[in-house]
């Protein structure tokens, strides 16, 4: 059984996954903690928390689709996986510096530039490095290590600060994941040369026909819902949990994200992977409406509980959605294009939530997210 479940991934996958897993304990060492970083210790606004994790995105956006579209041209996905991984690793201790709320955007858009360089030749890479009905399971090793990271990197904060520490000391702390990251691209990736093109591939949606057209409009309208899980975090808080005991739900929830990825792919392997998607999309909007009227601590856990059948279902099981609907040659720029849509949509998602809660509280912001995310299970 589990030697028919592992057929078809290759040596990247893992290599890939293990990348994300020492990725995700740095940037999951401080994202439970970035919200109350910029509203208590820089004294910002919810604004501000939507503009830093929606406004770094969607500055980094028009990289995801040059650095995809220039890797199938180069047929190499490593160079850009490596230095997309390097940039956002150097960038993150940075955060030990911030005095105010546009330094932490600033240094937010560094990292997020390495993101956008690495990030469509990175998925990429994953789809060239497995079966084509091995696809979901790839996604889910992957996203399942990243998961795994995630619970993690709150528990190294969350003990760090309980030594201690305060959360400056915590953001220098990242490096030395950050390390291990650059060490598994360095040895543990391969290339794998991609066919050589009769036709130059064109930064352009020519290439690409009705049915991925549509996918990106409709990957556009679910991101403008899926505005941050930071407010997620703000919305626990207003229902009682101390920061300290959220990082250590936050790691809860992604050690059960990381249970359920690979389950998820081999599920959308075998019954489909829109309907995987649609599984996962319908759960993000119950629960942010369940968010929305929360009002007790063990309301708040077993929504969050919930919630990672989304993480699930709804996000890795998408991106090997794109790999079904593409050329394989092309792959590269569509993912960039994927991640560029999305990338776009994170700015006005993240400030419309942050001014919505601001002006009509925390019921209206997440109950519009819901709306939106029904609006694009239709479009689906």
């Amino acid at each position: 059984m589990l030697k028919r479940l592992l057929r078809g991934l290759g040596p990247n996958v893992w290599a890939l996954g293990l990348a994300s897993f020492f990725t995700d304990i740095a940037s999951e060492m401080i994202f439970p903690l970035m919200p109350f970083f910029i509203m208590g210790t820089l004294k910002a606004t919810h604004v501000w928390v939507g503009v830093v994790e929606g406004g770094a995105d969607s500055v980094s956006s028009m990289l995801r689709i040059v650095s995809g579209w220039w890797s199938d041209r180069a047929r190499r996905r490593k160079p850009f996986v490596f230095w997309g991984y390097a940039i956002s690793v150097g960038a993150r201790p940075l955060y030990w510096a911030a005095t105010a709320a546009w330094h932490v955007l600033a240094i937010r858009v560094l990292d997020r530039v390495g993101k956008g360089i690495r990030l469509a030749a990175r998925d990429a890479l994953l789809a060239d490095s497995c079966d084509p009905e091995a696809r979901g399971r790839a996604f889910g090793v992957q996203r399942g290590m990243d998961h795994l990271g995630a619970a993690i990197g709150p528990l190294l904060a969350a003990a760090l600060l309980a030594s201690g520490r305060d959360l400056r000391e915590v953001f220098l702390w990242t490096a030395i994941p950050a390390g291990m990251v650059l060490l598994v691209i360095g040895r543990l990736v391969r290339d794998i040369p991609g066919e050589i093109p009769t036709v130059p591939p064109r930064l352009s949606l020519k290439p690409f026909d009705g049915r991925f057209r549509w996918f990106l409009a409709t990957a556009f309208v679910f991101t403008l819902a899926n505005a941050s899980d930071a407010f997620i975090l703000l919305r626990g808080a207003d229902c009682g949990w101390t920061p300290e005991v959220l990082a250590l739900l936050w790691c809860a929830h992604s050690l059960l994200r990381s249970i359920l990825a690979f389950p998820a792919g081999a599920l959308a392997d075998r019954f489909g992977r829109r309907a995987a998607v649609l599984g996962g999309w319908t759960v993000f909007a119950v629960c942010y409406a369940g968010f929305a009227f929360a009002t007790g601590k063990a309301a708040w856990a077993g929504i969050l509980a919930v919630y990672a059948l989304f993480s699930a279902f709804g996000e890795s099981v998408a991106r090997a959605m794109v790999a079904d609907l593409v050329p394989k040659d092309l792959r590269g720029t569509a993912y960039g294009l994927y991640w560029f849509c999305s990338g776009l949509a994170a700015l006005p998602a993240g400030l419309g939530f942050g001014w919505l809660w601001w002006r009509a509280g925390p019921v209206a912001a997440f109950c519009a997210s819901a709306g939106l995310a029904v609006v694009a299970i239709a479009m689906l």
